[in-house]
């Protein structure tokens, strides 16, 4: 057998395909092969089960992930994105102003919206009447 010390696993392709993308297999490989962690109990348990599908051999949890590691890139920062939008951290770094002079190239669009108290006895008031 021949020696594969720097091709590694893409030693089997040989001379073809050229080397750069005999490269990316290995990097993308080796990332797939390494250990990960399980996001329910943090062991490093993580097995691919087929191309985005993760299953934990400890916990046996199943989840959804990227192709060759569980955790993408653009999955993190949608998870980022989204515990913004729950902590109401968006839009922490901007004034109410700012937006509103934003809007102001909307012709329809009142700056001002008054808000009107309800009781909730007057509430059922108003159902009972349209009945």
């Amino acid at each position: 057998m021949t020696r594969t010390k720097k091709v590694g696993s893409t030693g089997r392709f040989g001379p073809r395909y050229g080397a750069k993308l005999r490269r990316r297999v290995l990097d993308i490989e080796k990332k797939r092969h390494e250990p990960h962690r399980c996001p329910a109990c943090a062991t490093r348990a993580l097995k691919r089960q087929a191309a985005g599908l993760w299953k934990c051999r400890k916990c046996d949890i199943l989840f959804a992930g990227g192709a060759y590691v569980p955790y993408t890139d653009a999955g993190k920062a949608a998870r980022r994105a989204i515990a913004q939008r729950v902590a109401g951290d968006f839009l922490a770094l901007r004034d109410d102003e700012d937006i509103i002079e934003e809007l102001d190239f909307l012709p329809n669009i009142e700056h001002e919206i008054e808000a009107v108290d309800v009781e909730e006895d007057s509430f059922e008031d108003l159902l009972s009447d349209d009945e």
